[in-house]
């Protein structure tokens, strides 16, 4: 294996950068010319809509050079409750350098950073920096009687795109159970706008869905990820009781770090602010309120415990 190279360095991907994310998603495509594994007809690139949602929400990391320009990426999403490598791509010109790996041991971290007890991820068993790479990082092949539900569900998608997927396989790598601190947190809610209120949520706040459920005594739910805390939003609806009623104190407040990210999540929402009953939210950040009316706080900055 390549040992990593210094002059390159990891980070998030950009809003602004999802050009530059397509070209690497071309370049590396290359490399599967005259393998008759994939359809050229058809297109196989990662949605666009997808990978904004992404990028937005934290889960695309670039490997950029020496001039900060990216060359190779990596998106991860959450499916069935573990870690999912959606793609990865490193320019050809670029390969063998280590980036790949360090990309995989990113999501990795990542992943046992939120908790998440595995990686998986869907390949071509033999092309060499395919299957054979990530057997070497730790992956082990999946039988048809190990995959989880949705997988079905991937395999068509790809067959849709023109993916030889006689040729591709399904593979995991189970990672050790990070250091934590024995408490998980999920905050629960009834809606009687659950379709309203997960559009919110999911596609305008940009909070990845993790896991939803159907007719389960009598409640449909879904629930969503609060990314970096490692707690979960869960709303759900049923006929057994009426939806809470919203009031101006209750909030709930994310720190996005920077105006730029409460811009992009602003005009995802396409909401108008509303004023807050206590003025110090105002003064921190803006407030909008979800569909039921239950107020979110948007705060440019990042907070720190003042011990």
């Amino acid at each position: 294996m390549a040992e990593p190279d210094a002059q390159y360095r990891l980070r998030p991907a950009r809003p602004a950068e999802l050009g530059r994310l397509r070209e690497i998603e071309d370049g590396a495509g290359t490399m599967f010319d005259g393998l008759g594994l994939i359809d050229d007809v058809l297109d196989v690139s990662f949605p666009l809509v997808e990978l904004r949602r992404l990028v937005d929400a934290g889960q695309v990391w670039v490997a950029a050079d020496v001039v900060d320009r990216p060359v190779g990426m990596v998106i991860v999403s959450v499916r069935d409750h573990v870690a999912y490598v959606e793609e990865m791509d490193v320019l050809p010109e670029h390969g063998r350098r280590g980036l790949g790996s360090r990309l995989l041991a990113r999501v990795a971290e990542w992943a046992q950073e939120r908790g998440y007890v595995a990686v998986t991820l869907s390949t071509f068993r033999d092309v060499p920096w395919n299957g054979p790479f990530y057997r070497r990082h730790g992956f082990r092949d999946l039988r048809p009687d190990e995959w989880t539900p949705g997988m079905a569900a991937i395999r068509d998608a790809e067959a849709r795109h023109g993916l030889r997927v006689d040729a591709r396989v399904f593979m995991r790598c189970d990672l050790p159970r990070a250091d934590r601190c024995g408490v998980q947190v999920r905050v629960a809610r009834q809606t009687g706008r659950l379709a309203e209120v997960l559009a919110f949520y999911r596609d305008g706040l940009g909070l990845p869905e993790i896991d939803r459920f159907c007719g389960h005594a009598g409640y449909d739910g879904v629930m969503l990820e609060l990314p970096g805390t490692g707690a979960h939003l869960e709303f759900t609806a049923t006929e057994h009781l009426r939806p809470p009623t919203a009031h101006p104190e209750g909030l709930l407040v994310l720190y996005l770090g920077e105006r730029a990210a409460v811009h992009r999540v602003l005009a995802r929402l396409a909401a108008d602010p509303v004023r807050s009953a206590n003025p110090y939210w105002d003064e921190v950040g803006v407030t909008v309120a979800d569909p039921d009316g239950f107020r979110v706080v948007l705060v440019a900055d990042s907070w720190t415990s003042p011990r």
